[in-house]
């Protein structure tokens, strides 16, 4: 009556803190035209914010106006294993 109960192995904190290497991020940035109010993403682009207003890209889907504004930036992480 005196035994102590039995646990499972705890994994080592060096696996744990490891499977965060291989994961990919995959930053988007979500843009919306002023004119058509239309809205699509691309890869994020390095100096991108939220509401920043881009003069030199086009909207895809009216091809006329150029006030784009960053609405919503966010990122993902994948699974290289995962993604097979």
């Amino acid at each position: 009556m005196s035994d102590e109960p039995q646990f499972p192995d705890l994994p080592d904190i060096g696996e744990i803190l490891g499977r965060k290497d291989r994961f990919i991020q995959k930053k988007t940035t979500v843009l919306k035209c002023g004119e058509c109010k239309a809205k699509y993403s691309r890869e994020f682009k390095a100096g991108d914010f939220t509401f920043k207003k881009l003069d030199a890209e086009e909207c895809e889907k009216c091809n006329r106006s150029k006030t784009l504004v960053v609405e919503e930036i966010y990122s993902e992480w994948f699974d290289p294993k995962k993604s097979k």
